[in-house]
C-alpha cells in the first residue's frame, strides 16, 4: 500500500510540474582544448594535451527574471597525446544540470554539474587497455545570445573519470584520470 501511495504521489508531482513548465528544448555542439592528467599508484603525475568534441540535447526546465535551470544529456569525445608515450581516448555520456544567471544583457554566465559514464582506452605501441567507469564534471562559462535561437558558449569544465584499472607487466595498476577543458560551443533553441 505504501508503494502505491508513494508512486501515486510522485506521479502527481511530475504531471503537475510538467503542465506548469514551458519546456524549451535545444541542441548544442562544442569543440575545445583538453589537458588530461593521469595519477597512478606510486608514480609521478603525467599530463597530456588533446582536443574535445561534444554534442548535447537538453531543455530549459525553469525560467524567471533572475535565473534559469537547464538539463541536458551530453556526449564527449576526448583525446590526449604523449602521456608517458601513451595516447588516451575517452568517451563520456553525462546528465548535466546548469543554472543560467541572468544579467539583463545578451551575456549570461552559467554554472553546471553532471554525472554519467566514461569509456577510456589507453594505448602505446605494445599495450592497449580499456576500462569503463563513472564520470562526473563541474563547469562554468558564459553564453552570448547572438540571435533569438542561436547562442554561443565559452566554457571551462573539470571532468573526472574516477579510477581506471589495467594490467602492465602482470601488475594491476589503478590510475585516476581527470581533465581540464576549455571549449567554444554553439547552442540552437527550438
Amino acid at each position: 500500500m505504501k508503494k502505491i501511495l508513494f508512486t501515486s504521489f510522485i506521479t502527481l508531482i511530475i504531471t503537475s510540474q510538467s503542465f506548469a513548465m514551458k519546456l524549451s528544448p535545444y541542441t548544442s555542439i562544442k569543440a575545445g582544448y583538453n589537458m588530461t592528467s593521469l595519477s597512478a599508484d606510486n608514480q609521478p603525475d603525467e599530463d597530456g594535451n588533446g582536443f574535445l568534441l561534444g554534442a548535447s540535447i537538453g531543455t530549459e526546465l525553469y525560467n524567471d527574471p533572475m535565473f534559469a535551470i537547464r538539463a541536458e544529456v551530453e556526449y564527449n569525445y576526448i583525446t590526449a597525446y604523449d602521456i608517458s608515450e601513451m595516447d588516451l581516448n575517452n568517451n563520456t555520456v553525462l546528465a548535466n544540470v546548469f543554472a543560467d544567471i541572468k544579467l539583463d544583457s545578451k551575456i549570461v554566465p552559467y554554472v553546471g554539474l553532471g554525472i554519467g559514464y566514461g569509456w577510456t582506452t589507453i594505448k602505446d605501441d605494445n599495450i592497449k587497455n580499456d576500462d569503463n567507469n563513472m564520470a562526473w564534471q563541474l563547469g562554468i562559462g558564459i553564453s552570448y545570445k547572438a540571435m533569438e535561437k542561436l547562442i554561443f558558449d565559452l566554457g571551462y569544465k573539470y571532468l573526472n573519470n574516477t579510477t581506471f584499472k589495467f594490467k602492465a607487466n602482470a601488475e594491476e595498476i589503478n590510475m585516476d584520470i581527470s581533465s581540464h577543458q576549455i571549449y567554444l560551443g554553439l547552442r540552437y533553441n527550438f
